[in-house]
């Protein structure tokens, strides 16, 4: 039976493969291809959570560092605007015309204006050192005194530091108002330098500007309209500030409220004072002594009834006696100590001492006897 069914799967495959067609890739390459329109179970792929998050996580690192790079670049130029170009003075230099200098905290200027077009062109011509307040001011100065905008009649330059800081502002007022008098000097020009400290004030601005004038002249020209109401504030500002100086002592108006003016140095001659003797130290008068007799050595000196009418009256002592019958009286070394007014006078003469008194005892402040040998 086995036999049987192997006869027949032979013949079975002998029959499919004759009948089988023919291998025609012409055929094969017309037939049309049907493309899916979705997906079926086999094709089908599921989203994997575990890998989404691996994504997200590899992709935060540079970019949280990219945000951080950002933020200390914005923190950095902030600050160095905040140094070096952000204003913190304004300066503005009064004379014949009007010159406004912006620094920053570290005195670097940021800009320089002239309020006429003559004098920002002489400026621009100018070089100036941004770096150095001090030079810069110097600069403008000598280029003013050799363009004849200040000369010996025409000497009287304001100073107006505007600053927050009040105490810094008089500082720097200070500092460039002797810069401008050595640069003035230097040009043979004795110059007269008045400053003033301001703080910021928006509407001041804003009104010098509609005037065409800084804020130091404008709160000149405000104090003169203050004690005269005839001026007005057009015909001022066309003024140098010596016009206005000239006008304040016609008027007899008190421009210190506003302004600070250093007074002329003066020359100081050493003067020699005579020596004047101390009333209390009187030297020593015409005195008379008197010697002991009685073989002590003791000597008392009674000096002149003038010098007792003083307050403190001196007392001449002798050194301590010779070892001699008669001793010698030296001139007094040291000044003598005042008189005591519970003490005997000392006008009166002591006697000598007799049989009945008492010896000289050697706590005696005077002077202990000689001894005898």
């Amino acid at each position: 039976m086995s036999t049987h069914k192997k006869l027949n799967i032979e013949a079975s495959l002998s029959r499919s493969i004759s009948q089988a067609p023919g291998l025609d890739f012409d055929k094969l390459a017309a037939i049309p291809v049907v493309k899916m329109t979705e997906h079926d179970y086999i094709t089908r792929q599921t989203p994997a959570p575990a890998i989404a998050r691996n994504t997200s996580l590899r992709y935060f690192k540079p970019i949280s560092m990219a945000v951080a790079g950002v933020l200390v670049m914005i923190v950095c130029i902030t600050t160095w605007f905040g140094e070096f170009k952000s204003p913190e003075s304004i300066i503005a230099l009064d004379a014949n015309q009007s010159v406004e200098i912006v620094t920053n905290k570290h005195k670097e200027i940021l800009s320089v204006k002239a309020f006429d077009q003559n004098v920002q062109a002489l400026l621009d011509e100018e070089h100036l050192n941004q770096t150095n307040l001090e030079e810069s001011v110097g600069v403008i100065i000598t280029a003013m005194i050799k363009n004849g905008y200040l000369d010996e009649n025409k000497s009287v330059v304001m100073i107006t530091v505007e600053n927050q800081n009040t105490a810094k502002a008089d500082d720097l007022a200070t500092t460039l108002n002797q810069v401008i008098k050595e640069s003035a000097t230097a040009e043979n020009i004795s110059a007269t330098v008045v400053r003033q400290t301001v703080t910021p004030d928006s509407q001041a601005v804003t009104e010098a500007e509609q005037y065409s004038v800084s804020t130091g002249k404008l709160n000149v020209m405000k104090e003169l309209i203050a004690a005269d109401s005839s001026l007005t504030m057009e015909s001022l500002a066309g003024m140098s500030l010596a016009d206005l100086l000239t006008v304040s002592k016609e008027k007899a108006v008190d421009l210190t409220k506003v302004i600070t003016v250093d007074e002329p140095e003066k020359e100081t001659k050493e003067v020699t004072t005579p020596a004047v003797e101390d009333p209390s130290v009187t030297p020593p008068a015409t005195t008379e002594t008197s010697v002991d007799t009685n073989g002590t050595g003791k000597v008392t000196t009674t000096p002149d009834p003038a010098v007792l009418e003083t307050p403190e009256t001196p007392v001449v002592t002798s050194p301590e006696p010779q070892p001699t019958t008669e001793p010698v009286v030296t001139p007094p070394e040291k000044t003598p100590e005042a008189v005591d007014d519970e003490k005997t006078p000392l006008s009166e003469e002591k006697t000598p001492l007799s049989e009945e008194q008492t010896p000289l005892s050697e706590n005696d402040p005077i002077g202990e006897p000689p001894t005898s040998e």
